[in-house]
């Protein structure tokens, strides 16, 4: 009799159970998905070990059906190597390496790409530097490359492709999005490289001779890989929301390693931890500062407060940018990260600031209220309404001390005598006006700017998690990007702490400012990377905490959170692995959620 270990696709389910194969199936890999009764039901399941001895004098039940190619053996490995890594169960991870659609065979493989590189497209400025770069980029094996926001990144791909097309493999490219994705496979088509877009041509990808792309599960695609590039490698979207919350760039760090394939990480500005054990490789000094816009400053500490909440400068450089022919197409873009109206209010004939009675947090006014009305506040924290008046004197006569979104609208409106627009919620379509107000949705929104100004950056600097700086560095650098290069546009950053690294680096173009300046303080705090962190919550949380062992550090929250800090990942990625010994149900039976190197720490 042949057994093999099948991992139901059900959720609450993290332990395998064996199954025979019967005599009309003649081969069924690891990988395979496969159909199983189990509990008196019929579901999927992954096929996670093969001809394993049968446990015991037990009666096994035969597969019902293969009803699909999965994952490979070699990705079902690096799946359980992402569950152990990050503290959770494999069944996520195996669903992100397995088709979306069944396949049962697989097409004809793909031509290797053009002979060369088309020149028109390798071309144009900074491209001499740019394939410098990529040639010390995988001459290392695992380099992250420096590329100003503004450059163009097709060129740097070809240039990859170009250098690695005699490798063993396919190459594979990691984008933000799935848009991000098809454009790219558009333009590689057009320059006659073979494509599959993952996971739409799963099949396609398994097949072989092809580009993959995709975004953060396109890690775990079929395949042996040639040469894998993440491009814009700070982004946060390549960090899984779910738990196990896996991060692509980790894993495939390691399935090059594991595959000797080179790695090469992409990013204007790559954080602490991206360059921490990689080669950082740069460009040309003059390229790389003149892919950052001319950036000025406003000090808020100098402001005249008499002059209706934004400084005359910013009206001049807005008004300046309409006159050199910003519109609906290239429009002014002003980010305020603050949504609704109003998120602090103060009484104009007693100047008390408007406090929940119920919870003391500060009250908020998400609309405007109709003209002869009265209006609402909210508490953020409680979620208690009362009317829009002075909680001490009774007046009605509020004034905004920390507008929001819709506030910030109606006082440039007035200011600026122009159209100015609310982006709305993230995914909807930007205004066409020309000039845009929103959150940093908006950045993700439009693809072109002639001006980016930052009406409050001190609550990107400020903010009190570990890795605000770099956080607040992305920001700037994609709002960069709109702008375009040296003379394209201008970016604004209104901030009351002007000599901020984060502001320097935007400035000078030099981001390695803030890299810099954060290893030195992680290294006092002993943040990552001089450590690995993870944060527990959920009911069972002070149990998981007791049960560690004695290799980490636990340290409770007022919130009933845990921080567990370890020297290294492979500690911290053992000591959760050992509240699974005796544990039969594995992470079913942990009743609380695992985060492994948490963002908003």
């Amino acid at each position: 009799m042949r057994a093999v270990e099948v991992l139901p696709d059900v959720s609450g389910i993290d332990r395998t159970f064996s199954y025979s194969v019967p005599a009309g199936l003649d081969d069924v890999p690891v990988g395979s998905i496969v159909r199983v009764l189990l509990h008196g039901r019929r579901v999927r399941g992954w096929v996670v070990a093969a001809n394993t001895p049968p446990p015991g004098d037990l009666a096994l039940r035969d597969i019902i059906q293969v009803v699909s190619m999965g994952p490979p053996p070699d990705v079902v490995d690096l799946c359980r190597w992402g569950a152990w890594r990050y503290a959770g169960r494999l069944r996520p991870l195996l669903a992100a390496a397995s088709p979306t659609a069944i396949v049962r065979r697989l097409p004809a493989g793909g031509a290797s790409g053009p002979p060369v590189v088309p020149a028109a497209v390798a071309g144009g400025e900074g491209s001499v530097a740019a394939a410098a770069a990529v040639a010390a980029a995988v001459a290392a094996g695992e380099a992250v490359v420096r590329l100003p926001p503004a450059a163009p990144r097709l060129p740097l791909v070809l240039d990859v492709l170009a250098a690695t097309r005699d490798h063993e493999g396919d190459p594979m490219i990691l984008v933000e999005s799935h848009a991000d994705a098809l454009t790219l496979a558009r333009r590689l088509v057009a320059n006659r490289w073979p494509v599959a877009v993952y996971p739409d041509d799963w099949a396609a990808a398994a097949a072989g001779g092809r580009v993959v792309i995709g975004t953060r599960n396109v890690a775990l695609s079929p395949g042996r890989r040639s040469v894998i590039v993440v491009l814009d490698a700070h982004s946060e979207s390549y960090r899984a929301e779910r738990v196990p919350a896996f991060d692509a760039r980790v894993i495939v760090a390691e399935r090059g390693r594991r595959e000797g394939a080179p790695v090469v990480y992409v990013s204007p500005c790559p954080s602490v931890e991206l360059v921490a054990s990689r080669k950082l490789v740069t460009l040309d000094r003059s390229v790389e500062r003149a892919g950052w816009p001319t950036v000025s400053v406003l000090d808020a500490r100098e402001e005249d407060p008499h002059e209706g909440g934004y400084p005359s400068r910013l009206v001049s450089f807005v008004r300046e940018a309409i006159a050199n022919g910003a519109g609906p197409d290239r429009p002014v873009v002003l980010v305020l990260n603050r949504t609704g109206r109003a998120r602090l209010l103060g009484c104009s004939l007693c100047r008390s600031i408007q406090r929940c009675e119920r919870c003391g947090s500060a009250l908020v006014q998400t609309e405007r209220p109709a003209k002869g009305e009265t209006g609402v506040l909210r508490c953020p924290r409680c979620e208690a309404e009362s009317p829009a008046v002075c909680r001490s004197c009774g007046s009605a006569r509020l004034r905004m001390l920390r507008p929001g979104v819709s506030g910030a609208r109606e006082q440039l409106a007035a200011l600026l005598g122009l159209e100015v627009a609310e982006m709305g919620k993230p995914g909807s379509a930007p205004p066409r006006a020309p000039v845009v107000v929103g959150t940093e949705a908006v950045l993700h929104a439009l693809r072109e700017a002639a001006m980016v100004g930052w009406l409050d950056l001190d609550g990107e600097l400020l903010s009190p998690r570990f890795r605000a700086p770099e956080q607040a560095l992305v920001l700037l650098a994609r709002s960069a990007r709109l702008v375009g290069g040296r003379g394209r546009g201008r970016l604004v950053l209104r901030t009351s702490v002007p000599d901020h690294e984060v502001v320097r680096a935007a400035q000078t173009g030099s981001p390695g400012l803030v890299a810099d300046a954060e290893a030195g303080r992680r290294l006092i705090l002993q943040l990552p990377p001089v450590t690995a962190l993870a944060e527990v919550r959920g009911p069972g949380a002070a149990g998981i905490a007791a049960r560690l062992p004695d290799s980490v550090e636990t340290m409770a929250r007022g919130d009933g959170s845990y921080v567990v800090r370890a020297p290294d990942s492979t500690v911290l990625a053992d000591a959760f692995a050992s509240l699974l010994t005796g544990e039969p149900a594995g992470w079913a039976a942990i009743d609380a959620r695992v985060e492994v190197d948490p963002l908003d720490l």
